[in-house]
């Protein structure tokens, strides 16, 4: 197993204690936009800080802000509107599908930054959307459990294509020569922009006692996500990285099962198979 590979399973693990916080503060009242303000503002301070000291700032590329703003924006925007499409969406619908985020990633890494395409790789992503889907709440999507039920796809069908983009970013600038810190501070302007807007907009200013207590700590498992991830996709294929990552979502369901007591469903079982030997498949890729 490589050094990129073990970076991108570090930042799944990350990812999904972070996903468990958030199924766990969003029955406790969160507003979302209030809470992914201060836990951004908490991931940006912090990566700021880390950049001067290490004096990081000058490294900044042209490429770094061609890449970085948007990156910040499409990964904010993702987010922002996924947690927007569970209002009216069942969380065991829209989570799993969200997740399919990595399929369109790997697909234009493919296709556009020439990624070799092999059979490890087909099988672990062909194994990894089984196991997505193993998750999905098939009962809530055909009874149409959901109010608003197509108002909320659509969202989660924007947040999905834009979380996709994000990573193809994120690859593309490594390419051009950006660097890991550098191009997450740059990103961090314009997603700190963007939570500080919406949360305007909303009129949600002032934070409820959760939000303060958990959002600057999700904030730092994102910093880590973020860390993990970037510095994977320095020497690794964001075909086989950013999918990997992305199946955090078994591990937030085994936490779930263990932390929150939620019932181990057969879907969980067969997703969980699926997702190993996904993972066993991109550690071959």
């Amino acid at each position: 197993m490589n050094y990129s590979i073990l970076l991108a399973l570090g930042a799944m693990i990350m990812g999904a204690i972070a996903d468990l916080i958030y199924k766990v503060v969003q029955k406790r009242g969160i507003y979302p936009s209030t809470f992914l303000f201060y836990q951004s503002a908490t991931f940006a301070i912090t990566i700021w800080l880390i950049a001067i000291v290490s004096g990081q700032v000058s490294s900044i590329l042209p490429s770094t802000w061609t890449f970085g703003l948007p990156l910040g924006l499409f990964s904010y925007l993702g987010i922002f509107l996924f947690v927007t499409s569970l209002r009216d969406g069942s969380a065991s619908v829209n989570a799993p599908i969200f997740r399919l985020s990595f399929v369109l990633t790997s697909i234009a890494a493919i296709v556009i930054l020439h990624e070799p395409l092999t059979l490890p790789k087909v099988t672990g992503i062909i194994t990894a959307v089984i196991g997505v889907l193993s998750l999905v709440n098939k009962t809530a999507l055909r009874s149409g459990e959901q109010t608003n039920g197509r108002r909320s796809m659509l969202i989660l069908l924007v947040a999905t294509v834009s979380f996709a983009i994000a990573g193809i970013l994120q690859k593309e600038a490594i390419n051009q020569g950006s660097t890991t810190i550098p191009l997450i501070i740059v990103s961090t302007l314009t997603f700190l922009t963007s939570a500080f807007t919406q949360m305007i907009i909303r009129k949600k200013l002032r934070p409820n006692g959760i939000t303060l207590k958990m959002a600057p700590f999700v904030g730092l498992l994102q910093l880590s996500w973020s860390l993990l991830l970037i510095e994977s996709l320095r020497t690794g294929d964001v075909s086989i990285n950013f999918p990997l990552t992305q199946l955090s979502f078994v591990f937030t369901a085994i936490l779930a099962v263990f932390f929150l007591k939620e019932k181990l469903t057969r879907g969980l079982i067969v997703g969980l198979i699926f997702a190993s030997i996904s993972v066993m498949s991109f550690t071959l890729a």
